[in-house]
């Protein structure tokens, strides 16, 4: 065989192959691919100042903000976590107008998250310091310690609590590392008179949401920068299975509380990054929720939010050293329950 025919079989299919490789490239090039080419901004822009610094507090020299939810009453209700005593600790902020009005304070609590139960309508809040859930009236009369019990002889670490339609309780026991994961998912009846450990083995579990059909449940792990998907049981008292979801490139920044709109978007706030990762169910990022500047210093403690349901008018609560904001936003679906503080829909 001459050197001459042997390199014409060659050349055919190196031919043939930069054709189908052309081909290709055209037939992607001209297909429509639905997954977005880099997810998108959402500006969100200064809403109302609610809570000034407070110097001296456990979490520096600071406001940090918690917990918004809408009442049946049309207004935001939040917390102020690191408030002095006697200053508002449980506010409410009327939308229409932008007035702040204390419903309750005192010398101890550190609300860490605020909800109002489908079950009775009334507010109930996490007490981070004191390791209790408390409840009271939308008026911040009749205020009440319901949970103070250890769980499986530990005391709670509360952080955020999340509401089934019967009204029974799901609670991230904010604790553990990576290196030792002694984080929980605590489930409590509606009367807050049984308490279960759903999970444990979490490196400090912070935000906790159902999805849309309140089948199973998205919660952050704050110091793994991660965001598991738990399925649950058809009673919702066990989970069945699990999977982790979602990983954040966050460097030391952590994932802090979320919330999940009609469509199923997991909207993920990061404390100290300034900014909501917005996810899709399949677990695509779509968007990034930024801060718009305008503030002396940094304004980065992006903590919690709500979607004032029916609607797609977001609200993101955020502190640092410039006092307590309300950020105002476009939501990408409607707001409902687990978007609205994990509680009832009001609407």
């Amino acid at each position: 065989m001459s050197n001459s025919s042997s390199a014409r079989k060659w050349v055919l299919p190196a031919v043939l192959l930069a054709v189908l490789v052309l081909a290709g490239s055209a037939l992607r090039a001209g297909a429509a691919d639905p997954r977005p080419l880099s997810p998108r901004v959402i500006q969100a822009s200064i809403f109302a100042k609610v809570a000034p610094t407070y110097p001296g507090s456990d979490f520096g020299d600071i406001s940090l903000l918690e917990g918004p939810a809408f009442g049946p009453d049309g207004a935001l209700y939040l917390v102020s976590l690191n408030a002095s005593a006697g200053q508002p600790k449980v506010l409410r902020l009327d939308t229409g107008t932008k007035e702040v009005g204390s419903l309750y304070t005192d010398d101890r609590s550190e609300f860490s998250s605020l909800q109002f139960s489908p079950r009775d309508g009334k507010i109930y809040l996490t007490d981070l310091a004191s390791g209790v859930v408390d409840r009271m009236n939308p008026d911040g009369t009749g205020f009440t310690t319901v949970f103070a019990g250890p769980v499986d002889g530990r005391v709670l670490k509360p952080d955020d609590l999340a509401f089934d339609p019967d009204g029974a309780m799901f609670i991230t026991d904010m604790t553990g590392t990576p290196w030792n994961p002694t984080g929980r998912i605590v489930r409590l009846d509606a009367d807050a008179t049984h308490a279960t450990v759903l999970l444990n083995g979490l490196a400090t579990p912070n935000g906790i949401s159902f999805t849309p059909d309140y089948t199973g449940l998205w919660v952050s792990e704050y110091k793994a920068n991660r965001e598991d998907h738990l399925v649950l049981a058809a009673d919702r008292e066990s989970v069945s299975s699990g999977t982790i979801g979602m990983y954040a490139n966050n460097g030391p920044q952590g994932l802090d509380s979320n919330a999940v709109d009609a469509a199923g978007n997991v909207y993920q706030c990061v404390y100290q990054g300034g900014e909501v990762l917005v996810w899709n169910h399949d677990g695509e990022q779509i968007a990034t929720i930024e801060l718009a500047d305008g503030l002396p210093k940094p304004q980065e403690g992006t903590t919690n939010l709500a979607i004032q349901p029916g609607t797609t008018h977001g609200f993101l609560v955020v502190g640092g050293e410039n006092g307590g904001y309300v950020y105002r936003f476009d939501a990408l679906a409607r707001g409902i329950g687990p978007s609205n503080g994990g509680g009832a829909a009001f609407g």
